[in-house]
């Protein structure tokens, strides 16, 4: 049994149709980011990766090394932007890395971040020591990744993959 529809009606689900494709939200894809940092003495970094926008400003936070927030107030720059925009990053914390370790996260990256002029950022901050406010940066693009980008404090390198 087929079900006929007037062609008036027809056409106008069809149009219907086709916009709520085009104007679907994007999906974010997952990609896998790990930061290996640097062999030194003494307590485990926190660190927070964050996604920059072309303009070189905070966009959003993307993972939270460390869930204790007494200690989230190390990283100046970081909590400073997580604290104006009021995020809820409960679900994207996770443990805090040893010197010499690795940490790798599974985040979500929407597509139309990429080659779109955005950067993953890394804040380290380390108990008693210092505080580096952008210790590792990489742009977001097809070709950077599984490149690895060198860090300027505990981060010895990041790299991602989309």
């Amino acid at each position: 049994m087929s079900l006929q529809l007037p062609a008036k009606l027809r056409s106008s689900l069809l149009v219907l149709l086709s916009l709520l494709a085009f104007t679907a939200p994007a999906k974010a894809d997952e990609a896998v980011v790990l930061v290996q940092l640097n062999e030194y003495n003494g307590p485990e970094a926190y660190f927070h990766l964050y996604l920059v926008n072309p303009e070189g400003k905070f966009d959003r936070t993307l993972w939270v090394s460390g869930p204790d927030k007494i200690w989230w107030p190390d990283s100046k720059r970081w909590f400073g932007y997580h604290s104006r925009a009021r995020e809820n990053v409960d679900g994207i914390t996770g443990a805090s890395t040893a010197g010499g370790a690795r940490s790798v996260m599974r985040v979500d990256i929407d597509p139309s971040w990429v080659d779109a002029g955005y950067k993953l950022r890394v804040e380290t901050s380390v108990e008693n020591a210092d505080n580096v406010q952008a210790d590792a940066e990489i742009e977001l693009t097809k070709a950077n990744q599984r490149t690895k980008t060198p860090g300027t404090g505990y981060v010895r390198y990041i790299r991602y993959k989309l």
